[in-house]
Parts: structure tokens; sequence; C-alpha cells
């Protein structure tokens, strides 16, 4: 097997070579496609300053079954290893990019490879990622629970010295840098066997080495889109009586902002512990935090937006909305196979539906939210009927004391 960096550069080019693939014009049609993303966002904002971050890098997909079938040993040894084989991956695409649209970096962008799942024969779940995952790569299923917002992360600060009339720059690699622990590279794109990129010191410069003070450049600056997600396990998969496990996710650049609360995503990236500072692992207790360093979405389930209402359907909800025992229908539509509890049937009915929200006056801000508090002796039916509202709704999510 290639072990070597230009070695599995000239194994992936003979991938990207191959006929009945056709990924030539694939790549060309994902840097088009970012081409026009950019320019449209670019007329959207064309009285605003300039974005601190750089433009969107195009992305094209490699599904992981058109790779085994052109060499499995390639892909088991892309499983173990994936963050060394993702750069040779992104370097041999980025030839054929220079073929297909020449000068299309200009801006500092290169193409990304997105790889898709599932790895092995099933996606896995939250739960199942345990230490023999560790920087291996997995595909992982589940809902997003939590997601941040989109914020800006250094990737590369300049600044200026006034009295000296020059500009220095400073490259910043953190914990979930998808570089850290690789072989460094020459100017040439070539592997230093004997450096490694490390994490870089977070103090911000403010003075150069003669103690001249500095002035940041944000304008020449680099940044990059930053998101966290927290995964959690599907509600029917996890164990009777057990809490659902969930697992962070981190999104950069073009991958940010593609899920929202309540999404069922089928998650392909690179499961990795976290060190706190350059010399290791703050803590003396030997315990990491583990995240997933997310190299594709898939949405497998969205909210009600993609719902078909033929005309039969459209008839029967006008209808219905004229009735005048509309609440009872409703309550009696949920779980009817639970007797009785009518009030609380109801009560998750009005729940499902939301109030209005109200601005009085005075500037009051009434929510339109509306929250019910069931307290029952045990096997009463609170679960059920919790689980019926969730099924009806289709963002709902199942929480339960810390797995909230």
């Amino acid at each position: 097997m290639a072990n070597t960096l230009m070695e599995l550069r000239l194994r992936y080019d003979d991938f990207f070579r191959v006929e009945r693939f056709n990924y030539p014009e694939r790549i060309a049609a994902a840097i088009d496609d970012s081409i026009h993303r950019s320019r449209s966002n670019s007329s959207k904002f064309a009285n605003a300053t300039s974005s601190l971050t750089t433009p969107d890098h195009p992305r094209f997909r490699i599904p992981l079954t058109e790779l085994r079938s052109f060499d499995p040993r390639l892909v088991n040894s892309l499983i173990r290893d994936p963050l060394r084989h993702l750069r040779a991956l992104e370097a041999s695409a980025h030839d054929v990019a220079m073929e297909e649209r020449p000068g299309y970096d200009k801006h500092d962008v290169k193409v990304k490879v997105a790889l898709g799942g599932p790895v092995a024969s099933r996606p896995m779940s939250p739960r199942e990622l345990a230490s023999g995952s560790l920087r291996r790569l997995v595909c992982v299923e589940g809902v997003a629970v939590k997601v941040s917002s989109i914020k800006p992360k250094l990737v590369k600060s300049v600044h200026y010295c006034p009295q000296t009339n020059t500009h220095e720059s400073r490259t910043y690699v953190d914990a979930t840098d998808p570089q850290l622990g690789l072989p460094a590279l020459d100017s040439t794109g070539n592997e230093l066997p004997d450096k490694r990129v490390t994490i870089t010191s977070t103090a911000y410069p403010t003075k150069d080495k003669d103690g001249n003070p500095l002035e940041t450049e944000f304008g020449l600056s680099v940044f990059k889109d930053y998101q966290t997600v927290t995964l959690q396990e599907m509600p029917e998969k996890a164990p009777m009586g057990q809490l659902p496990r969930s697992v962070e996710m981190i999104l950069e650049h073009d991958l940010v902002d593609r899920m929202k609360p309540g999404d069922r995503v089928q998650i392909t990236g690179v499961f990795r512990a976290l060190a706190t500072a350059s010399s290791g692992q703050t803590s003396t207790s030997g315990v990491f935090k583990t995240v997933v360093l997310v190299n594709d979405v898939k949405i497998l389930g969205r909210d009600s937006s993609g719902l078909i209402f033929d005309t039969e359907d459209i008839r029967m909800i006008r209808s219905l909305g004229k009735r005048n025992d509309i609440l009872d229908i409703l309550g009696r539509s949920i779980c009817p196979s639970i007797h009785g509890h009518d009030v609380i049937k109801k009560a998750l009915a009005l729940q499902l539906l939301s109030g209005c929200e109200k601005n009085l006056k005075n500037g009051t801000h009434l929510r339109g939210d509306i929250n019910i508090l069931m307290v029952g002796d045990p096997s009463t039916a609170k679960s059920q009927l919790l689980r019926a509202a969730m099924s009806i709704s289709p963002l709902a999510i199942s929480t339960t004391g810390k797995g909230s």
C-alpha cells in the first residue's frame, strides 16, 4: 500500500481519472456552483462592508461505494487514517480542478472533498462511539438537538507595525484543526517527516520581537465559519429505560448552517479526542473530551414543510376548522388507544398548535409557547401520551432529566 503523501496523491489521481465516474466534470460543476453562490451573495450585500470570512470552498461528494469498487484496500486505509488520506484526496482534486477551471483558487480557495457514508455496513449511533473509534472515519446518525450560532474563527492574522512600516502574519492551529498531528508541508506541498503540525499559542500578538506596537489588519486577516452541533441518539434506537446519549459535532466552512434543531441527520466525519493545550491535556485524570470533525452532512428528515396535501385533505381541514367542537375532535385524535384523559389530550393538542404571540401597549412581550406539567402515579400513560405527541410533531425531541 502507498505510504507517502505523493504515492497517495498519485493513487487518488488515478481514481479521479476513471472515465465511468466522471469526476472532472463533477469537480468543475462544484466550482461553478460555488462561484454562482459567491456572486449571488455579493450582489445581495453590495453596499455592505467586505466580509471577514473567506469565500465558500467548492465541495463535491465521493460515495465510499465508488472508491471501494476502485480499490477496497485503499478505502480500508482511508477509514483507519482519514485525515492523512483527506489531505491527499483534496490535493489530487485541486490538481484536477486547476485543469478544468484554471485560476479558481485566486482567492486562496481550495476544493473540498465530502465522503458519503455509511462507512461500515450500517451507520453508528452516538452510544456506539468509543475509544476504538478514535482517529477513524465514522458515520453517525442522530437528531440535532442543539445548534450554535455561526461564528468567525481566526485562521491567520495580519499585523502592521507603524514604526518599521512592515507587515507580519501568524497562523493559528487549535485542537479541532484537521491538520493537527500530520507531517508539516513545505512550499512545494511535500511532507516534512521530521516536523509535525502542532497546536499554536492562542496569545494574540500586540508587539513585535523588538517591542514595537502592532496594529491588526482585519481586512487582510483570514477567518472561517465555525459552528458546533450536539447530535443526540434517536429516541426509538435508545435502549429501554436509558437516557439518550449525545456527541458534539464541529462544522466549518460551507458545512455550517446545514441543519437546525430537530433534524434527523447522517454525519460522516473523524472521531477525535481534544487536547486543551500545546503540551497536551491539562487535567491529570487522563480523560479527554471527544468530538466529531464533520466532513459530510446528509439530511434524513426535516420539518413539515415538505408535506404534500391533496385537494381532499385541504377540503377536510377547512370543514373541520368551521366546527365548534374542533378541540374535542383533536383531543380524541391524540393517542386514541388510551382511554380517558380527555383534558390532558386537549392540553397536548393546544401545545402542539401553540398560542398567539402578543405585544402589549406597555411594551410587555407575551410568548405564544404553551407549557404543560403532567403529574400522576406510575403507569398512568404519561410517557405514552408524550410519545404520541412526539410522533405528530416532526421536530419534537424526547428528553428526560439530564438528557435535556
